[in-house]
């Protein structure tokens, strides 16, 4: 996952906690890991993860979950908690579309390293659909740069990251209403975000429209229990 080191952390542990995902360790090292007293030692940011279950096959597990976050006290350290929880999915979410958009026209997908800080900058303004479509605009602008040439292939990496910076830093400051985009079907959102957007915030359908914020979180959630 990915995000600051403490936000990370604590949704592994939660995730993990929850029975959503499991270390992905060799056999020989899974016993130690999971059975050691001074387990934190290893930490969540050390290891691997593999989901092992998914919404559309594990109805039990979603009632356990509901259960458990039914009466959850929504303090300021849990805000925070969960906070860096969606924003980590968040920047996940964009990162993967970025990924998507770079291969279905035939580019490096791994181009999308080189700008993971400009699209986690771009979410403190906009929800995930409208960084996607801040993706698309600089998707527009890479093709362009690289038919007209004069560019070195090895610098186009770098061109897309900028482009999406820039399309960030100009629809903030000129104040763009920006409808954003609905993911593409063939690329259906994360286990992980369908989890924390149906069963954790409740944002359910709102949940790519909306800027992860503690304050969206807090209307979402509460929202949620006034109608319930």
């Amino acid at each position: 996952m990915l995000g600051n080191q403490r936000g990370s952390a604590w949704s592994n542990g939660w995730l993990y906690a929850l029975g959503i995902i499991e270390p992905e360790v060799s056999q020989s090292h899974a016993e130690d890991w999971l059975l050691a007293r001074d387990w934190m030692r290893h930490g969540f940011d050390s290891i691997a993860w593999r989901i092992r279950w998914a919404p559309r096959d594990c109805r039990r597990q979603h009632e356990e979950v509901k259960e458990l976050l039914r009466d959850i006290e929504f303090s300021e350290d849990t805000s925070q908690a969960l906070l860096a929880l969606w924003e980590d999915l968040a920047l996940a979410e964009v990162t993967q579309y970025a990924r998507w958009s770079l291969a279905k026209f035939g580019y490096n997908p791994e181009w999308t390293n080189q700008a993971i800080d400009a699209l986690r900058r771009a979410l403190e303004d906009f929800s995930v659909g409208q960084v996607m479509y801040l993706i698309y605009l600089a998707m527009r602008t890479l093709t362009m740069t690289h038919q007209q040439g004069g560019t070195d292939v090895s610098r186009l990496s770098v061109v897309f990251a900028e482009a999406i910076a820039s399309y960030a830093r100009r629809a903030q400051l000129e104040g763009w209403a920006i409808r954003g985009m609905s993911r593409p079907a063939d690329l259906p959102m994360s286990t992980l975000a369908l989890i924390f957007a149906h069963e954790v915030t409740r944002l359910d359908d709102e949940y790519l429209t909306v800027r992860p914020s503690a304050e969206a979180l807090a209307n979402a959630m509460t929202r949620h229990r006034t109608l319930h």
